[in-house]
């Protein structure tokens, strides 16, 4: 009877796979492969050389332990690039020949001449995780750099050579590159708390969800958290039902419909305090408080049925400023050199619809009437609201306002 193939390992096998792993890790990436010659030569420098033969060993082992295969060169029906941690010469092209049902090309043995490591995020992937952090107002430079630094490890040594954020000859981060730091005091806990709350409250019920109440606050002369009060001076307690969240200028707010109401109204998460889901007192139950089925979806006028990343720009910009109200659609006059100053805003959601003269255009955008007051008085040198013409009676209230106001 034949004896079944053992590896004999020694004493250091264990780093021997570690280091193994390490330099697959560091070393490869989606344009960079390495050879097992390379390998064993970095092995020898790291003081773990070991033969050919058990290099193979290790790398076949390995490959069966992370990769999604059983036997060698077996490609599952199932499994796409992504499923595989270590990644082996034509193991693409076995994919691809599997695809195209060509069964004999797929039952090949993959070759271990060229391997690479599958890094968790591509380059362009964390590219665009570093720039997210860069433009972030919520933190300095200094923990920005922290976070960065922390995120390059989980790629090879050789990103620096594809992203436009680090030095390839330093791996200093770029020092040219900044965004604006806003030190706005938020309580980090508070905010990770009320965060959970509404989450869990959005959740709850398989999705049906809870409502919640807080008190609502603003910063007073002394930088202090202060709550709304009432005509008597007593602090108010809102109650609203929770549907989404959305972030706009580094800051969380919550869509949601204020109660008794049923228009969408939008909260600063920041700026709760006190914040639950045990909303009501129960007779049943001497007078303990407990929580409320929040009200569907479609009741509540204006608010999106689905949330996803193309709904929360559209709401953005319907809602600048996160102003809330109804959006209606107004037309306005726009410098026809400033299409930009209109595109940062709205992006493509305009609608053109006449050239006026040589200088102005025709546009009609969708928005909250509130929210353009504002914003095309900020941009009044290159933007005139044509109709409706209440908003425009709104505007002109506003400018003689301020016409008096700066006499």
């Amino acid at each position: 009877m034949a004896t079944e193939k053992k590896t004999v390992h020694d004493f250091g096998f264990v780093g021997r796979l570690i280091n193994i792993m390490k330099i697959l890790q560091e070393e490869t990436d989606e344009f960079n492969t390495i050879t097992q010659p390379e390998i064993l030569e970095l092995l020898r420098d790291r003081d773990c050389a070991c033969s050919e033969r058990t290099l193979t060993d290790y790398l076949k082992t390995i490959m069966k332990e992370l990769n999604p295969e059983d036997v060698d060169g077996y490609v599952y029906e199932n499994a796409s690039i992504e499923d595989y941690v270590i990644i082996a010469k034509g193991l693409e092209e076995k994919l691809k020949a599997r695809d195209f049902g060509l069964t004999t090309e797929g039952s090949k043995k993959l070759q271990l001449r060229s391997l690479r490591y599958n890094q968790i995020l591509s380059f362009a992937e964390l590219n665009q995780v570093i720039e997210g952090v860069l433009f972030l107002k919520s933190i300095d430079d200094e923990s920005k750099e922290k976070i960065i630094r922390k995120l390059i490890t989980l790629s090879s040594k050789n990103f620096p050579k594809y992203s436009p954020y680090i030095s390839e000859n330093t791996r200093t981060i770029s020092k040219k590159i900044a965004g604006v730091f806003e030190d706005s005091r938020v309580d980090e806990i508070a905010l990770k708390n009320n965060l959970q709350v509404i989450r869990t409250a959005i959740e709850a019920n398989k999705g049906a969800g809870l409502k919640i109440s807080f008190y609502f606050n603003g910063y007073d002369e002394n930088k202090k958290l202060k709550a709304r009060v009432d005509a008597n001076g007593a602090k108010l307690r809102y109650v609203v039902n929770p549907y989404y969240i959305i972030m706009y200028n580094g800051k969380p707010y919550l869509i949601c419909a204020t109660e008794p109401h049923d228009d969408v109204a939008i909260y600063r998460i920041d700026l709760m305090s006190e914040i639950t889901t045990e909303i009501k007192a129960s007779l049943a139950k001497d007078g303990k408080m407990i929580s409320e089925k929040r009200r569907p979806k479609s009741e509540i006028k204006g608010l999106p049925m689905e949330w996803n990343s193309k709904e929360a720009s559209k709401f953005q910009t319907e809602h600048l400023y996160m102003y809330y109200g109804k959006p209606e659609s107004i037309s306005l006059k726009i410098d026809k050199d400033r299409y930009t100053l209109l595109h940062d805003y709205f992006g493509d959601r305009y609608q053109f619809v006449e050239h006026i003269d040589d200088t102005w255009d025709c546009i009609e955008v969708e928005c909250v009437p509130d929210a353009m007051i504002s914003w095309a008085m900020q941009c009044s040198d290159f933007v005139e609201v044509l109709q409706p013409e209440s908003l425009r009676q709104r505007i002109l209230g506003k400018c003689k306002s301020l016409a008096e106001r700066y006499r």
